[in-house]
């Protein structure tokens, strides 16, 4: 089946690049922390991460048959483990952790929840965030 719970997908290796971080930075609106500059070593405000798709959004969707146009976000939660720098490079690795069905007023509804780890090239891993996506019908 694909949605089998367990299933992990191949890592890929993610870095996280200054640019980005600058985007996230600007996009929130609000002063970053005094002498804050998204460049190598400095420390990754929270909340990056639900900024990027690290992984990307095509193969996941495709993995699990979902209909772009009957698929919804479910929304998500980040747990940080240890600071994450600009410039690391983690590797990142999404495993289905559950599927839910259920039959609503609305009609069908398939839940699918993914955790997907950010590990440094040491093994550490300083990411876990569980996201969830809904398919309609």
């Amino acid at each position: 089946m694909a949605r089998q719970v367990g299933h992990r997908f191949p890592p890929r290796e993610f870095t996280v690049d200054p640019v980005r971080v600058e985007e996230y930075v600007l996009a929130l609106g609000v002063d970053p922390e005094p002498d804050y500059r998204a460049e190598s070593g400095a420390v990754v405000p929270p909340g990056f991460f639900m900024y990027v798709t690290a992984y990307g959004a095509g193969p996941v969707h495709d993995m699990l048959e979902f209909d772009m146009l009957r698929t919804v976000y479910g929304g998500s939660e980040v747990e940080y483990l240890n600071a994450v720098h600009v410039g690391d490079r983690l590797l990142v690795t999404p495993e289905i952790s559950s599927v839910t069905e259920k039959d609503g007023k609305s009609g069908h509804l398939t839940f699918v929840e993914l955790t997907t780890r950010y590990t440094r090239e040491d093994g550490t891993v300083v990411v876990i965030e569980r996201s969830n996506t809904v398919q309609r019908g």
